[in-house]
């Protein structure tokens, strides 16, 4: 299966006019607040009563946060109660929709610190750019919400630590949009290489296309309605440019790698879940924007070697990748065979071993519903959910060492333990970054 670009904006815009996205199925149990299971079918919503409807808000009405709200409009398991972004015109675009799903106006703000301060709200769906992930989760966490937050979860180390002792501090739910712990497809396929079938996996890769991100900037007066002070929040100040706003993930100061923190993380994360490991050792890489023109701050290919115990695992970021027909995925080679896997299918290599290829749905959103109510399931019995942030962090630690091990370009030795480099005072410079006041953790 070749991997399909994400549709553009206006693509998306087209699609939702033509209805709002399609709720996947709910699961088989749903828990209420008081701890008592209700049944549910595939075609049948369970009945949710209203004390144990999750109220939710969210806080980035681009992209990705129109497809959570559109899938949650029809989701009996929560309402939408409140939007938000500094960009006023993403959430006037979509208030009337979301209205007429739902038969009535969310409440919108402008900004996030407003939407914290109503107790009416259970939680709160965090899908704005990555530099303000850590910071609206924890201050999330503080004022009683559980949190939903987009991966990557953070831009470095210290700040995604932080977050996991927010969430544990303040007893919170935090869910990390690594949906695919949630698909079936890739259920099923960690659970054949955990269960021997293709022998001792000593080795994992994982693949994507490269950064395509547009060279230079062009400042521009601050666009009506949009708050670009707020916008840049922690990081450093510079003058509004349109690429930086709509292209945040081709720089350094949002965006920890471009397709290296956006796809790693999720990729990284089935690697971890199948080969049972999620400290590496050590890490290298190498890799540039060799072609005149190409790239933003973000490097476009990369090719990276992460060490875990009795394991190797490869990032391959290049041009035209294909492994098994599959533009993007993650393979798991064992002694005996090996396992190929994307968000349609797995396979298994050689067919002597008799394992049949998995054939899964076809992906309605990236605003998985079943990841949706995983996280609902959680609000309401309190458990932690399928991606917890303590292993959303995780998955986002190994990406993030291999962009430091790109900008250093050396080999570097990991202490997963006290997370830090060993014996690499300049390595761990990169763990952390400079907040612009008046913000801090």
């Amino acid at each position: 299966m070749n991997h399909k670009p994400h549709p553009t904006r206006r693509q998306f815009i087209k699609g939702m006019a033509r209805g709002a996205i399609a709720a996947s199925a709910v699961g088989p149990f749903l828990w209420t607040r008081r701890g008592h299971a209700q049944e549910t079918t595939a075609t049948t919503p369970a009945k949710v009563a209203p004390e144990d409807v999750v109220r939710v808000a969210m806080i980035g009405c681009g992209t990705m946060g129109r497809a959570h709200m559109y899938a949650m409009a029809e989701n009996p398991n929560c309402e939408i109660v409140a939007l938000c972004d500094v960009y006023t015109p993403r959430y006037e675009e979509v208030v009337g929709n979301i209205e007429k799903l739902i038969g009535k106006r969310p409440d919108t703000y402008q900004d996030f610190r407003r939407v914290l301060d109503r107790k009416d709200i259970d939680a709160i769906f965090v899908p704005t750019p990555d530099h303000w992930h850590p910071l609206i989760t924890i201050l999330g966490c503080q004022a009683g919400k559980d949190v939903y937050v987009e991966k990557p979860v953070c831009p470095t180390v210290a700040e995604g630590r932080a977050m996991v002792t927010a969430a544990r501090r303040y007893g919170r739910v935090v869910q990390v949009g690594t949906q695919q712990r949630s698909m079936p497809v890739f259920q099923k396929a960690v659970e054949v290489v955990r269960s021997g079938k293709i022998g001792y996996v000593a080795n994992a890769s994982a693949w994507i296309d490269v950064n395509r991100f547009a060279v230079g900037e062009t400042p521009r007066p601050v666009p009506e309605g949009l708050d670009w002070d707020l916008w840049l929040g922690p990081a450093p100040w510079v003058p509004y440019s349109p690429q930086r706003q709509f292209g945040f993930m081709g720089w350094h100061d949002y965006c920890r790698g471009g397709q290296l923190t956006n796809w790693g993380v999720h990729l990284m994360d089935i690697v971890h879940w199948g080969i049972g490991q999620d400290r590496p050792l050590s890490v290298q890489a190498l890799g540039g924007s060799y072609r005149e023109g190409a790239g933003a701050d973000n490097y476009e290919t990369i090719e990276a070697v992460l060490e875990y115990p009795g394991c190797t695992v490869t990032w391959e970021q290049r041009h035209s990748p294909d492994h098994d027909n599959r533009g993007y995925g993650i393979q798991f080679q064992g002694t005996e065979g090996r396992l190929l896997v994307d968000r349609g299918t797995y396979r298994v290599y050689p067919e002597s071993l008799g394992i049949p290829e998995y054939v899964g749905e076809p992906e309605r959103s990236w605003a998985n519903t079943d990841h949706h109510n995983n996280f609902f399931d959680a609000v309401r019995s309190r458990r932690l959910p399928a991606a917890d942030i303590e292993q959303g962090f995780r998955s986002t630690t190994a990406v993030l060492l291999a962009g430091i091990a790109l900008k250093t370009r050396r080999r570097l030795d990991w202490d997963g333990e006290r997370e830090v480099f060993l014996h690499d005072d300049d390595a761990n410079r990169h763990l952390t970054r400079a907040y612009r006041a008046p913000w801090h953790l």
